[in-house]
């Protein structure tokens, strides 16, 4: 007797990464180069991983006092901490007046999910979420799934070639009242005293929810307060907010998938009550939050010496990018390219657009 599967009627689902990596692979070219990894990569080809984490990690598992015992639902407190003062600084106002907290994530995408969650109950009336980026947000998918309604927005100017402000504050003057702002990669968005201005005032005076990603603090100018000036400049002026830090891609612990929901709030007292109902969706979604990443993490960043070796290793990256972005442009300008290629060095961070409208086979001979 032939038994029918419950599953029959599950199709197979369309790849979430595309087709880019696939016309890769399948292109016989011997000079060939993938420009879209989401990591860093070594000369050798492997994942980036700061020299003070190898050191770190091997610390760690040869500690004999440690206590493997299950993490609190929160997370570990010292790494929340720890990563709040990264963010903020650590004579922070809203640090010192306990108006910021977090929550302690798995994976990259937690801090979403958990906070989606949080809005979509406690906040019926948010039902719309617009995402302004320079690059596609993979957080959308998300909130799609939760039955919001998701515009994404891009502050690329394709014509001067380059991340615009006033795309950013246009944007936000049409965008509908009472929406979630999630404000993705906008680090090369230089901001006015009068667009500044603007900006706050469109948020208020609509009453936006912002949600902001700080996906690898550091490694898009090598700076890491500069990194977070944007967010400081919105917890400086009381705003309340979310924020999801991933601190994965700035240690090169990709495999490990950690970070914290940042919550800002007005006081602490309100602080206290959105943490409380956020680890009743942490019961549901993921329980106890693995401790290995946040260990090394909470290590680092409590550690002078550690802390200066693992920043110094980050503006290592960034100007190895950098250079990186130099040889590129002269390599443009060598073969002649038409057009100008300035707009490569002035974006920071580990990637960039070519500003390309096609793909060009041939453009680096041997």
């Amino acid at each position: 007797m032939t038994s029918l599967s419950v599953f029959r009627d599950v199709p197979i689902a369309q790849k979430l990464e595309g087709s880019l990596l696939k016309i890769y692979r399948q292109d016989d070219s011997s000079v060939k180069m993938f420009l879209a990894y989401k990591v860093c990569m070594t000369e050798g080809g492997h994942p980036w991983v700061s020299l003070v984490v190898r050191k770190t990690r091997l610390q760690i598992a040869e500690d004999p006092s440690l206590n493997y015992e299950y993490l609190p639902l929160a997370g570990l407190k010292s790494f929340i901490q720890a990563s709040l003062e990264l963010l903020f600084g650590k004579h922070s106002q809203a640090i010192v007046e306990k108006r910021v907290g977090g929550v302690h994530i798995v994976g990259e995408s937690g801090a979403f999910q958990l906070g989606a969650q949080f809005l979509k109950i406690w906040r019926k009336n948010l039902k719309t979420v617009c995402i302004i980026s320079c690059q596609n947000e993979q957080c959308g998918l998300i909130f799609r799934d939760m039955g919001f309604t998701v515009y994404e927005y891009s502050v690329w100017n394709s014509t001067d070639l380059c991340s615009d402000p006033s795309i950013f504050v246009e944007v936000l003057q049409h965008i509908p009242a009472g929406s979630i702002l999630v404000i993705g990669n906008i680090s090369d968005c230089r901001f006015t005293q009068n667009q500044w201005t603007k900006l706050m005032s469109i948020i208020k005076s609509k009453q936006i929810f912002p949600f902001f990603d700080i996906p690898c603090q550091g490694l898009s100018t090598g700076d890491l307060e500069e990194d977070s000036k944007f967010l400081q400049h919105f917890v400086s002026l009381g705003f309340e907010f979310f924020c999801s830090q991933s601190l994965s891609k700035n240690f090169g612990i990709y495999d490990e998938g950690v970070g914290i929901l940042v919550v800002a709030a007005l006081s602490n007292q309100h602080l206290l009550c959105v943490i409380s109902q956020l680890m009743d969706y942490v019961q549901a979604l993921w329980g106890n939050p693995p401790a290995t990443g946040a260990r090394i993490i909470t290590s680092i960043l409590c550690n002078p010496a550690l802390f200066g070796e693992w920043k110094q290793s980050l503006k290592g990256v960034v100007e190895n990018i950098m250079l990186i972005k130099e040889k590129v442009k002269e390599k443009l300008r060598l073969l002649g390219t038409p057009g100008s290629w300035n707009h490569i060095t002035r974006q920071s961070g580990t990637h960039g657009y070519l500003g390309l409208n096609c793909i060009l086979r041939g453009l680096f001979p041997k």
